[in-house]
């Protein structure tokens, strides 16, 4: 993936993001509760993806190595700020709606998938 496909993928989380959040706004009745849980779980996709991008990416035209070792990098890093928004988001947030935690967090995710068809 290049940099302008990582670039690609995040403006798509982006948007399934929102629109997630339409919908859940449109399935709780207006509960801006829900519509937050969703941000969240959309959020836990986005940014440990934009910090990947950037950490597997900072340098084009290096040995494969360091390719391979930025790429390990950016996916531990990934790894655990994903876990530790979840955690964040399960502990921190008394209003927490797990539906539309893990809705916002599938529809980000899906991107991955929606970004293979359109290319």
């Amino acid at each position: 993936m290049a940099k302008s496909d990582a670039g690609q993928i995040l403006r798509l989380q982006a948007k399934l993001i929102l629109l997630a959040i339409v919908l859940s706004l449109v399935l709780s009745g207006a509960r801006f509760g829900v519509a937050v849980s969703t941000l969240l779980g959309g959020l836990t996709v986005l940014i440990p993806t934009w910090a990947y991008s950037r950490i597997a990416f900072a340098k084009r035209h290096v040995p494969p190595a360091y390719l391979m070792r930025a790429h390990f990098r950016g996916e531990m890093v990934k790894f655990f700020l994903t876990v530790a928004m979840f955690a964040c988001a399960l502990v921190y947030d008394k209003n927490l709606s797990v539906a539309g935690l893990f809705g916002g967090y599938f529809a980000a995710v899906s991107s991955y998938w929606f970004g293979l068809l359109i290319k």
